[in-house]
């Protein structure tokens, strides 16, 4: 007999939409060059971590660093591990009991170090003021609270 409740798929549905949104809003942040803003002589300088903007039209291709470009790599295939685990546990049944509800929440704790680690290597290069930073940071601390929430999900469900 399949036995499915619908606390556990609710759970499994909401743990999946937070991870899409962490994962899409971390790529718009990675991807967009709104890290840091200065204003000098009515002109503005954008920097992000692959490119640097002078003017509003004139952006130069430029990475910030090797090692903070690795780190947000990790950190995305981190987050796409989880969101597609959290999707592929939707689909299972309580009367099959399998180990890889771990998965979930080893991946989004993960990606919470990644980006912390990526956001201590770039505040170490630039000042962050810009949108991109403070989504990249907010993502970083659903990211662990994420894994907080799909661990006792799990203990509650899969164990």
């Amino acid at each position: 007999m399949v036995t499915f409740t619908n606390q556990k798929v609710t759970i499994d549905l909401l743990i999946a939409i937070i991870a899409t949104v962490i994962l899409s809003t971390t790529i718009l942040a990675i991807s967009t060059n709104n890290w840091n803003v200065k204003y000098e002589n009515s002109i503005t300088n954008r920097t992000g971590l692959f490119q640097q903007c002078s003017n509003a039209v004139c952006c130069d291709r430029k990475e910030l660093d090797r090692s903070v470009t690795i780190l947000a790599i990790f950190s995305i295939i981190f987050l796409t591990i989880s969101t597609l685990s959290s999707f592929i546990l939707m689909t299972t049944t309580l009367d099959y009991k399998n180990q890889c509800y771990i998965l979930v929440p080893l991946t989004f704790f993960g990606s919470g170090i990644a980006m912390t680690l990526t956001l201590i290597q770039i505040l170490d290069r630039i000042e962050l003021n810009g949108y991109s930073a403070l989504v990249f940071m907010i993502d970083s601390v659903l990211s662990y609270i994420l894994g907080g929430i799909s661990l006792s999900h799990a203990n509650m469900f899969y164990l």
